[in-house]
C-alpha cells in the first residue's frame, strides 16, 4: 500500500491550495517571534525554556486552520500545546533547584 505525502493527506482532508502550508508557515514565525519574548522574560527571571519552539508549534498549527488543513491545524497545535506544559514543568522543576 502506498503512503500519502502530507500535501495528499491534506488534499483529502479538505486542504485548500496548500493553504495550510502558507498559512502555517506564516503563524509559525509569528509563534517562534511570540516565544522568543517569553524566553527573554523567563531568561532575566534566571529560567531557561524554549517556548520559542513551542510557539512555533502552535502558531504553526492555527496558521494551518486558517488555510483549512484539519491534520496540520490538529498536529501543530497539539504538538505546541504540548511543549508549552513541558516548558511550564520545566520551569517548576528549575524553581526547586
Amino acid at each position: 500500500m502506498k503512503e500519502l505525502t502530507t500535501q495528499q493527506t491534506n488534499d483529502v482532508n479538505g486542504g485548500l491550495l496548500g493553504l495550510g502550508l502558507v498559512f502555517g508557515g506564516i503563524g509559525a514565525v509569528m509563534g517562534t517571534a511570540i516565544g522568543g519574548i517569553v524566553d527573554a522574560g523567563c531568561k532575566a527571571g534566571g529560567y531557561t525554556t524554549n517556548f520559542k519552539q513551542s510557539g512555533a508549534m502552535l502558531g504553526g498549527g492555527i496558521g494551518a486552520a486558517v488555510g483549512l488543513s484539519p491534520i496540520l491545524a490538529t498536529a501543530g497545535i497539539g504538538f505546541g500545546v504540548t511543549s508549552i506544559v513541558g516548558n511550564a514543568k520545566s520551569i517548576k522543576a528549575q524553581k526547586g533547584l
